[in-house]
């Protein structure tokens, strides 16, 4: 499957392993932050970390795995979480990485510690902490593309309401 938007992590043959499996792609289907599948969240946090790790001269093959695989934990968690999502989702990712893709510990530790400081324990490696700052990057635009939307009809609300002020 072609991502038209993502074309850069297309060209690397460690990556394609991940990016055409059936189950990565069922993502596409679990919701993650607004209405952001949670496919799209992990495309856009892969694509940030393998620019970033590129420039900064990481292993940014390692680093762009970590990312693709960092919300690996299939399902929806606004409608059937195991409670605590955000402490317990690293650990589902990972272990459901680990049955279809052979990781490395820099792949491992990306998706263990992601979540960081929610979790206690930082990343390890300067590349699973550069997914961890991508993904709270990704979901905050996720979430301010939202919030827009909500200013802006606030402040339609507003001038409808002003000629009433009188």
């Amino acid at each position: 499957m072609k991502f038209q938007q993502y074309k850069i992590i297309q060209q690397e043959p460690q990556l394609i392993e991940i990016l055409e499996n059936p189950l990565f792609l069922s993502m596409k289907s679990y919701r993650h932050h607004a209405d952001v599948s949670c496919l799209d969240h992990t495309l856009a946090v892969a694509e940030f970390v393998y620019a970033k790790s590129k420039q900064w001269n990481l292993d940014y093959i390692s680093a762009t795995r970590g990312a693709l695989l960092h919300d690996f934990y299939l399902y929806d968690w606004h409608t059937h979480s195991p409670g605590l999502h955000g402490l317990k989702h690293p650990r589902l990712a990972m272990e459901n990485a680990s049955m279809l893709f052979d990781l490395n510990e820099i792949e491992e530790n990306a998706i263990l510690r992601h979540m960081w400081p929610l979790t206690p324990i930082p990343p390890r490696y300067p590349e699973s902490l550069l997914v961890s700052l991508a993904d709270k990057i990704s979901s905050y635009r996720e979430y301010f593309s939202i919030t827009q939307g909500m200013f802006r009809r606030f402040s339609l609300l507003k001038n409808i309401r002003e000629p009433f002020n009188v």
